[in-house]
């Protein structure tokens, strides 16, 4: 985890953005609160990108933090773009197979094996949450049976 390669990966980060039409050097500067001088220095290397730049960069635009610090996974996270001029949607990163019958049915096989065990993932997380409001509503019962009734309002 070198400090040049994270800020490369920030480097590259911020290129991918402004590929997008709609999206400056200065508007990107300012969504990560920071003036336009110092993003300057920045991307030109004379400067290091400070771990909160780089968590508003994920939380803006969806970037991966693990990417950009560790260079490990996609460099976006999967599902709708924040921060897009227009609206954009980052897709999982297909295994590279040979182009084969054999490599075309590995391929899908790989996805079908993710599928399966996100799902998998989804239903156990799933169940804890319904064990978590069969736990909750069992309290509130033992709350709502200890109160007193009273017939007489109190008016003060």
């Amino acid at each position: 985890m070198e400090k040049n390669d994270i800020n490369g990966r920030f480097v590259e980060a911020i290129n991918t953005l402004l590929k997008d039409k709609g999206l400056t050097k200065a508007s990107i500067a300012q969504s990560l609160g920071i003036k336009p001088s110092k993003f300057s220095e920045i991307l030109n290397g004379r400067m290091n990108v400070g771990t909160d730049t780089i968590a508003l960069l994920c939380e803006n635009f969806s970037f991966s933090a693990a990417w950009i610090l560790l260079g490990k996974g996609n460099m976006l996270e999967i599902g709708e773009l924040k921060g897009r001029s227009k609206r954009a949607i980052a897709v999982p990163k297909l295994p590279e197979f040979p182009m084969t019958s054999e490599g075309v049915c590995e391929m899908f096989i790989s996805i079908l094996r993710d599928r399966d065990e996100r799902h998998k993932e989804l239903c156990e997380e799933i169940g804890r949450l319904k064990e978590q409001i069969r736990q909750m509503t069992i309290e509130k019962e033992k709350h709502v049976s200890g109160a007193s009734i009273s017939s007489t309002a109190n008016a003060g």
